[in-house]
């Protein structure tokens, strides 16, 4: 028989696939829509067409939501290994429509009880969290014990970079400020952090090294930390160690996770960035 408590995430999370499978942590898929076909972002390998698709000008990809069908059969293949409760952390409750799917799916399951966790956050900070439950059920916590410490986690998790443009941003609608950015005309990148849900203007730089000095100062400020992710797109393969190496001292080595941003977060915020997902320690 399976564990008891299992965690449950979305393919927004970003997760990287070994580390979901060694905490056997479920992920939904999301869809990815290229050119009129349909795409599932578990099985989504083609970066070439997603990063030609995010610069063309003939309509950019769409994303969609699980069906509540999908999320009754991965809540019923949890319960089917031996899962009494299920915990979800999905993608921020205010940015997709994927939570209130994944609650209205649990009004039909049988077996389980399912206990959602907002979590105000996209791609790692959603996948930080569930890695911080997840460990938790391996470690043989309770129900109780895991939500007791899982919830108040939103207020502590941000995700602060990089993005080389804004327009796909904008084009996505979801924050309003971003239809004023003029800086694309200028080659000016913004640095953008996104906490509870709300996605904010930090600073603006020219230059991938500028964005790195800028970014490893803002997770001095937010340190001590207990888990920090390095999200990437698309970054100089230099750049990317030099990123890492000047983020470990503020970090256990064993906590800091490298994930490429996945084709639906990309689809939203463009086909270059640099950035990182943060937890901060309980203060």
């Amino acid at each position: 028989m399976g564990a008891r408590v299992r965690i449950i995430t979305d393919g927004v999370a970003d997760l990287p696939v070994d580390v979901a499978a060694r905490l056997a942590i479920k992920i939904v898929p999301v869809y990815l829509s290229i050119d009129g076909q349909s795409y599932r972002s578990d099985t989504f390998t083609d970066r070439e067409l997603l990063y030609r698709s995010l610069q063309g000008s003939n309509g950019r990809p769409q994303t969609a939501s699980p069906s509540l069908h999908e999320f009754l059969t991965a809540y019923t293949e949890l319960t089917d290994e031996g899962a009494t409760d299920i915990i979800g952390l999905f993608v921020a409750s205010n940015l997709s429509s994927l939570s209130s799917h994944a609650q209205l799916a649990a009004q039909q399951l049988n077996g389980a009880r399912l206990h959602l966790v907002e979590t105000g956050q996209v791609s790692m900070g959603v996948g930080l969290q569930a890695i911080y439950a997840a460990e938790l059920a391996a470690q043989g916590a309770t129900t109780a014990e895991i939500l007791s410490r899982v919830q108040p986690l939103a207020a502590r998790t941000y995700v602060m970079g990089m993005l080389g443009a804004l327009e796909h941003l904008r084009a996505s609608g979801r924050v309003s400020w971003a239809q004023a950015w003029l800086g694309d005309l200028l080659q000016i990148k913004p640095l953008i952090t996104l906490h509870l849900g709300e996605a904010r203007l930090w600073g603006r730089v020219r230059t991938y090294r500028n964005a790195l000095m800028r970014i490893v100062a803002w997770v001095a400020e937010v340190a001590p930390l207990e888990h920090l992710a390095v999200l990437y797109a698309q970054t100089p393969p230099e750049i990317l160690q030099e990123f890492r190496e000047a983020l470990l001292p503020f970090v256990n080595g064993n906590n800091l996770w490298m994930a490429e941003a996945g084709p639906v977060f990309l689809t939203h915020i463009g086909p270059t960035g640099l950035g990182v997902a943060a937890i901060q320690v309980a203060r």
